[in-house]
């Protein structure tokens, strides 16, 4: 089972609470076209309860500095309680970045921790962002490219100043997330005066919609530009509130799953035997299917309009090993941030596993069978670190698939991430598996279920790396799926 769901909900927090101090007038009663101004006060604290579908499960609190000669330091913490499959998880992440005086990024500091601690410092120069990531005791550095100015979700009000809040005006950014590694679009619409009843009582306020990869979230700010609520992705709400009131967390969470909770429903048929089925047609609705990785490989969309899916397991008898592999393959043999295929241990590690083996097929299957055999199964709410991944020899899906993608690049052997869904009790859960190119086809396996190839059970929505994962976030609460056909 995947805690995709869970590392997406810490994704939908790291953005959630950052609608803050958007403007200087009366919300409710502002003059059409008022421009922010910059923000003068020496700093502020504001702290956050955190809900998910109405049951407290965090808090959050934003300290926010103003730099001698302009610009901003802004730092946040965050602590959330998630309870999964009968255990509470407890997981924590912090923010420090910088702005300039024009409010542009210049650097910042993200560390995550839960079952294991993961560390990402950044520095922008140019049209460059330098990127160390720290897992395990273990250092890694890297660059990417940027496209001009960005800054970080938690920055729309520096961003915003200047700019008039008149209803149904829209404003664009690019924002790194440091949690998918990725920069991506984010738009912020005004949608105009409301009034928002919090702890018995009235308040002034604007409305304003954040789209962020399919997803929105509304948010609701006070005269001061403070944010009261929002009502983010994947049912999270945050609620401005005193520091004491904030920090109070309930000690049980009765009968509260959050992976259940957010599994996509089976409106139509069942699979007596997923873990056996070799071909099955579904009909996906919801969400729409364009601009996701659904159609390829295994999967067929045999009809756009009423959006069927056919999902066939592959054949691996006829495969042929290619020794040149072509160009456009060399993306998916390239390290990446947390993919370490370049790593010693790693390298070490795939080159011993695949000793021997004459197929690029019979290479695969020792490399998963490995990482099945090897890895203990055990429910993870961190960044998978393939580095990491080996040294504590655990995870759920996340890390299986993130570390059978950096052997299998070490072996030289193209592969990527499947982000999407398997049929489990009854309901499709949200998962991740991988697909690897042999000769000339790819075919896709899960290490964690043992499966090579995997069975057709499943559903991808997306696939490369974890830079994807963000488009999964449109089809959180949307997402249903009827079972058509299925053999057996």
């Amino acid at each position: 089972m995947s805690k995709r769901t869970i590392y997406l909900i810490l994704l939908g927090l790291a953005w959630a609470g950052s609608l803050v101090w958007f403007g200087p007038g009366r919300a409710g009663c502002q003059p059409a076209g008022i421009k922010l101004k910059p923000r003068t006060m020496a700093g502020s604290e504001q702290w956050h309860g955190i809900y998910y579908q109405g049951q407290k499960i965090g808090h959050s609190v934003t300290l926010t500095r103003v730099l001698t000669g302009g610009g901003q330091s802004i730092s946040n913490k965050t602590l959330m309680l998630l309870p999964l499959m009968g255990e509470v998880r407890q997981v924590s992440t912090t923010l420090s970045y910088d702005l300039d005086k024009d409010y542009q990024l210049t650097g910042f500091e993200f560390k995550m921790a839960g079952a294991a601690e993961i560390s990402v410092k950044g520095r922008v120069n140019g049209k460059k962002l330098g990127l160390e990531i720290i897992s395990s005791g273990q250092s890694q550095s890297t660059e990417m490219d940027i496209p001009g100015s960005i800054t970080m979700p938690e920055a729309l009000e520096p961003m915003l100043t200047g700019k008039s809040l008149v209803p149904g005006r829209e404003y664009s950014f690019s924002v790194f997330d440091p949690a998918s590694m990725a920069v991506v679009p984010l738009t912020v619409k005004v949608i105009g005066p409301d009034s928002l009843l919090l702890d018995g009582s009235w308040s002034r306020a604007v409305k304003l919609e954040v789209s962020f990869s399919g997803s929105k979230s509304l948010a609701w700010v006070d005269s001061l530009g403070q944010t009261l609520k929002e009502d983010g992705p994947l049912g999270i709400t945050m609620i401005r509130q005193a520091k004491e009131q904030a920090l109070q967390l309930p000690k049980d969470f009765p009968e509260m799953d959050m992976l259940g909770s957010i599994a996509v429903p089976v409106l139509k048929g069942e699979l007596p035997k997923p873990r056996e089925t070799e071909r099955m047609v579904i009909a996906v609705s919801g969400l729409d299917l364009k601009g996701l990785d659904v159609a390829g490989g295994r999967q067929t969309v045999t009809d756009s309009l009423k959006q069927i899916v056919q999902i066939t397991r592959e054949q691996t008898s006829e495969l042929q090993t290619v020794n040149a592999k072509p160009a456009v393959l060399a993306e998916f043999l390239k390290p990446t941030v947390l993919i370490q295929s370049q790593d010693p241990e790693i390298t070490k590690l795939a080159q011993n596993l695949v000793k021997g083996k004459k197929s690029d097929w019979d290479k695969a299957l020792a490399l998963e069978k490995w990482v099945y055999q090897n890895l203990e199964k055990s429910m993870t709410v961190s960044l998978p670190s393939a580095v990491e991944v080996l040294q504590s020899r655990r995870g759920d899906c996340n890390e299986h698939a993130t570390l059978f993608a950096a052997l299998a690049r070490a072996a030289g052997l193209p592969c990527k991430l499947c982000l999407g869904v398997v049929y489990l009790d009854g309901k499709f859960y949200y998962h991740a598996w991988n697909s690897v190119c042999c000769g000339e086809k790819w075919i896709e396996l899960d290490p964690t279920f043992g499966q090579a190839p995997a069975d057709a059970a499943r559903l991808r929505l997306a696939e490369g790396d974890l830079s994807q994962q963000t488009s999964l976030l449109s089809a959180f609460g949307n997402l249903k799926i009827e079972i058509l056909e299925h053999t057996p």
